[in-house]
């Protein structure tokens, strides 16, 4: 058949040729798991076959190296594949092997040469590599022998092929003598050297078709994973499709509604009430699914739990009036004024929705919002919220099925009449959260819809909530010029509306330029900026425009937008604009901002109060005019400067440096003559506790006013 001796250089040709396949398979598949360990063991496979094919080397060289290198090169293979089907590997039998294989060629090569023996050995380590391989291979195809693909198939073939040459040759070994080597001329040895010959490039080329099968995997995965999530976009699409029409479809009916009231005042009033709440329910959503498509949730505010059930059963009573429906609420576990952290946006738009859906199946009976306090800690407590309603009632089926979308258990509702889209969108804000919607439902009896979330307890002031009930903001009247800058003439009519019916002075620009045309030509106490315009963006404006007006006391900005989300609110701090007003925009969000932002008007009418004019006579005679001049030309943006560090002190509670700089202040105040803002600055100090609600804008304003008044009078002196 051959010379042995050919037949192993030939064999270490085609080990040295399968190295650089290898090389090539792993430089190209490098992220995939055992591609290195799988050019190793082609390496050390090519490097003991030209050792072998040099027959007259020492036998150290010949015999000792090279199946040490097999050994080697096995366990490496062996890993390999483990790594790339992802299962465990089992070192022992590996430690046992190598136990037993040094041993034995060390004395079997160099104290009683045996041949038999080393070959009985070398199939032990080809016999467990093997083993291993097809173990590693089944376990990672999930013992399935129906998910083979041609790659699986072609490496299991070859791992047969050369188990099944290594057991025909350990079968023929009564041909051979103690005495012989691999390279012993006979037919047995040129049969297994022939054989082995193309067992490598077998071999190899079934490990790199494993390669190209894991990648054309990973691309159909992929193409499918973009296909399902294609999928899950239109769904919800079609989703907030719905969610969207449906508080529509309730703002509409009830616009037809008051057209067919006429002369009915207390009907207007409740209609618009259900139309108002429900135009901010669609707000709410817009957030919410804005938040949820860039991963975020919304900001935790300190909330009032039982002013916010109030407010809740509030907004809903004039769906339940007519109706025989009792809607109350039912707080226990903690005190009435106890505030707590609460992502007010998430967790409102699943209670209302709960209330919304024990109202739409509920004909008549009572619905609770119940809110309890199920344990507490420290610094927090875990609240649940349960809305419970003595409605239809649901089987276990319908509840199963109840959060899956667009399925309706009643063929007789639409899917705009059932529940189950709203729930779907309420689990899913509720798992953001931490938490899950649960139900418990009775046919005929009712049902609850509750969920439990731990809440920060809060010691901060209490703060007015969205929405807040009936609170009295129009006692004090307020002065003041407005500029409204927006380009939409229906929020146009709306601002001009809410404005005048303040008693304030306004102008309207639609365009940035009209703006520009209008600081020029007048003064104003504050700016309402639309951030979205058709001749520019709102913060790029008051960057490089607004900035560089030449003001004798510049006019707070408030920017007016969509855009809710923090990133937003953030630039425009960064920019300087402090203040900003969500859209839709109501009445009274805006009368409580203005009276932040704008004095009353007694104290621009009573300008006594403001200054003591002998103070300030009394300081220019003993103070050089230059030296007051320069001091009032700085003062405004010392001022700035000044209550942007009292803000930062009450902010982080640092009372000491803020009752330090408090009475700095004041003294200073008093030296000026401008004594309102004394007795302001004192006010303040003396509930130094309280100061964290301190109305820091208002006094800001007071400060800058006392400071314009103070200029222009000393102006007038020196004429």
């Amino acid at each position: 058949m051959g010379d042995p001796k050919l037949l192993l250089q030939i064999l270490a040709l085609t080990t040295c040729v399968c190295a650089v396949f290898m090389m090539v398979n792993w430089l190209i598949h490098k992220q995939t798991p055992g591609t290195r360990l799988w050019f190793g063991f082609v390496c050390c496979a090519a490097i003991a076959c030209m050792f072998q094919a040099s027959l007259a080397l020492s036998p150290i060289w010949s015999i000792m190296v090279p199946n040490t290198l097999i050994l080697g090169g096995l366990f490496m293979l062996t890993r390999g594949v483990e790594r790339f089907f992802s299962v465990q590997s089992y070192h022992l039998p590996w430690y046992i092997l190598v136990g037993i294989f040094l041993p034995s060629f060390v004395y079997f090569t160099f104290v009683e040469p045996s041949f038999l023996v080393r070959v009985v050995v070398n199939y032990l380590v080809w016999l467990l590599a093997m083993v291993l391989s097809l173990r590693a291979l089944y376990l990672g195809q999930n013992k399935s022998l129906a998910s083979f693909s041609p790659a699986h198939w072609t490496f299991a073939i070859a791992c047969i092929c050369l188990l099944s040459v290594f057991t025909l040759r350990l079968g023929m070994l009564g041909n051979f003598e103690h005495t012989d080597t691999l390279g012993t001329n006979n037919w047995v040895n040129q049969f297994f050297s022939l054989s082995v010959i193309v067992m490598p490039l077998i071999l190899c080329f079934s490990l790199c078709l494993l390669c190209s099968c894991r990648k054309e995997q990973q691309l159909v995965e992929l193409t499918s994973k973009a296909k399902r999530e294609s999928q899950k976009k239109e769904r919800f699409l079609t989703l907030l499709s719905h969610e969207l029409r449906t508080p529509l479809n309730a703002i509409v009916g009830h616009a037809e509604l008051i057209k067919q009231a006429p002369r009915e005042p207390l009907k207007y009033s409740q209609y618009c009430d259900v139309i108002i709440s429900t135009a901010m329910s669609l707000a709410d959503l817009a957030n919410q699914v804005l938040l949820n498509a860039r991963g975020k949730s919304s900001k935790q505010v300190p909330l009032n739990l039982a002013q916010f059930a109030e407010l809740l059963t509030v907004q809903f009573q004039p769906l339940v009036q007519d109706r025989e429906i009792s809607l109350c609420t039912h707080l226990t576990g903690f005190s009435s004024d106890k505030l707590f952290l609460v992502d007010q946006d998430s967790i409102g738009l699943v209670v209302k929705n709960l209330l919304s859906n024990a109202i739409k199946y509920t004909e008549d009976g009572d619905i609770t919002l119940a809110i309890k306090q199920q344990s507490s800690r420290e610094k927090s407590s875990v609240i649940r919220f349960e809305v419970t309603d003595t409605g239809e009632g649901m089987t276990q089926g319908q509840v199963e099925q109840l959060f899956q979308p667009f399925s309706s258990f009643d063929p007789a509702r639409s899917i705009a009449q059932s529940a189950g889209v709203g729930l779907m969108l309420c689990q899913q804000i509720l798992e953001a959260l931490g938490t899950q919607l649960h139900v418990s439902s009775k046919v005929g009896q009712g049902s609850s819809f509750y969920f439990d979330i731990e809440l920060s307890q809060s010691n901060s002031e209490q703060v007015a909530i969205k929405g807040n009930l009936s609170e009295d903001d129009t006692a004090v009247q307020l002065c003041g010029d407005i500029l409204v800058v927006e380009d939409n003439q229906l929020n146009q009519e709306i601002l001009k509306h809410f404005l005048s019916s303040l008693g304030l002075n306004y102008e309207m620009a639609a365009t940035l330029s009209a703006a520009e045309s209008a600081l020029r030509n007048s003064q104003f106490d504050v700016i309402f900026l639309d951030m979205h315009l058709t001749d520019g963006h709102g913060l790029d404006w008051y960057q490089t425009v607004f900035k560089h007006f030449q003001f004798q006391q510049a006019p707070v900005v408030v920017a007016i937008t969509g855009d809710v989300d923090e990133q937003y609110q953030l630039a425009y701090r960064e920019a300087g604009i402090e203040f900003f007003m969500a859209k839709p925009i109501q009445q009274a969000h805006l009368e409580r901002l203005l009276c932040q932002l704008l004095m009353p008007t007694k104290h621009f009418l009573d300008e006594q109060n403001i200054l003591d004019y002998s103070v300030i006579d009394a300081l220019a005679e003993t103070m050089s005019s230059q030296v007051l001049n320069a001091k009032l030309m700085y003062l405004n943006d010392r001022l700035d400067y000044e209550f942007a560090q009292l803000r930062g002190l009450a902010d982080i509670q640092a009372f000491e440096a803020l009752e330090e700089k408090l009475i700095q202040l004041e003294e200073e105040a008093s030296v000026l003559g401008m004594s309102m803002l004394h007795v302001a600055l004192q006010d303040v100090r003396l509930t130094m506790f309280d100061s964290l609600g301190a109305d820091w804008q208002s006094l800001h304003s007071l400060a800058k006013q006392s400071a314009h008044k103070l200029s222009e009078y000393h102006s007038k002196v020196l004429q």
